[in-house]
């Protein structure tokens, strides 16, 4: 029976969800008690981004890695093409009418809005970085460590932030939910070998969300 060997980079990508979920979480807690749940969701964040999102992915894949993950798309939505398009945009439209867009628009200041959109450029970026980019790179054609397995941690590292503000449908349906939608994104990403779409696609999802809600305004959370 031949072994199977992984190198340093898939060993630490194999190695590295668990911790994730582990350190945001508790790095969520202490930081909301220390200064308040808005700054303690923010700092959450910002190390989730900046630690894990960035550093990660760099250290692992490299500049180049980064910018192969980023190429154009081909195909340009997988295959076929009709399914790619459908799993890039269910979840946004889904998103637009679930979390009621238009009247929370209507209840947003200017300032909340600019929030929310700076909130998912960044966030949707950084995650379809880590959990796409990054695994596809470092797992070439393979869709159990490359698909799967990040899919599966992308959903559960979603109960961190839950500690700060949790969802009102419950902390395990929203990760249930995210997990779907890293196999959606990551379908597109397998597919079509780059992550431009998913990460336009994240960032419209997060903006429909109005997922940086819970930076200004207490107690409403995606």
């Amino acid at each position: 029976m031949e072994s199977i060997v992984l190198s340093r980079t898939q060993v630490i990508l194999l190695v590295a969800p668990p911790i994730l979920v582990i350190t945001t979480y508790f790095t969520y807690k202490r930081l909301a008690a220390r200064l308040g749940p808005e700054r303690g969701y923010l700092g959450g964040f910002l190390f989730y981004w900046i630690v894990w999102c960035f550093l990660l992915s760099l250290l692992t894949v490299g500049p180049e890695g980064l910018r192969e993950m980023f190429k154009p798309p081909h195909p340009q939505f997988g295959e076929p093409t009709w399914l790619g398009l459908i799993l890039l945009l269910g979840p946004v439209v889904a998103s637009f009418f679930v979390t009621m867009f238009p009247a929370r628009v209507k209840a947003a200041t200017f300032a909340i809005l600019v929030v929310c959109a700076l909130f998912a450029i960044v966030n949707g970026t950084m995650e379809e970085v880590l959990w796409r980019g990054t695994y596809i790179i470092a797992f070439q054609g393979n869709w159990l460590w490359g698909y799967l397995y990040p899919s599966v941690w992308f959903g559960l590292w979603h109960i961190s932030p839950q500690v700060v503000f949790p969802s009102e449908g419950g902390v395990w349906r929203f990760a249930l939910m995210a997990i779907l939608l890293g196999l959606a994104f990551g379908w597109v990403a397998m597919r079509s070998g780059s992550i431009r779409w998913p990460v336009a696609a994240h960032i419209l999802l997060d903006f429909a969300g109005l997922a940086g809600f819970s930076l200004l305004r207490p107690g409403i959370s995606g």
